[in-house]
């Protein structure tokens, strides 16, 4: 594209509790991966405001956000377009539930049509899926107490 153009910003929470960590499943037609529950920020939406409205809708969970843990850019020219033509940006942040919050769970309107489950996975098993963007490593390594992580992670 020339000129200038938006960047997309979204928002996705890294949300531990008991050795698992919540993971939105999606089924497309050949393809099932997870994602972190989240999603874009809406024009003038601080970014923990978006972060707490989409944990919402895409799993009916309250969280409270605690800290930033790192960034993943994506750049379509330097990845061959292999997740779309349009830059993109997320801000990953670590959570915890909120006193009180009901249980995730599948919402009633789906976000996306492809969402098929919204589960807890043991942090143990996580190399053993597919996850969106690719961040397993990033999640581990900004979980580590030893605070050597790079907090940008340039490949989605």
């Amino acid at each position: 594209m020339n000129g200038a153009q938006a960047i997309s910003v979204s928002v996705k929470a890294v949300v531990i509790e008991d050795d698992r960590i919540l993971l939105v499943e999606y089924q497309y037609p050949g393809d099932t991966h997870y994602n972190l529950p989240g999603g874009r920020a809406r024009y003038g939406e601080p970014l923990r405001e978006a972060l707490v409205r989409k944990v919402r809708e895409e799993t009916g969970a309250e969280v409270e956000v605690d800290r930033l843990l790192f960034v993943v850019e994506y750049v379509p020219e330097r990845w061959d377009y292999e997740f779309g033509d349009y830059q993109k940006v997320q801000f990953n942040f670590l959570c915890r539930m909120a006193p009180g919050s009901p249980r995730p769970a599948m919402p009633e309107e789906l976000d996306d049509k492809y969402q098929t489950a919204v589960s807890w996975v043991p942090l143990d098993e996580m190399e053993q899926l597919v996850l969106l963007p690719k961040v397993t490593p990033a999640i581990k390594a900004a979980l580590a107490e030893d605070g050597r992580a790079d907090p940008l992670v340039d490949r989605w």
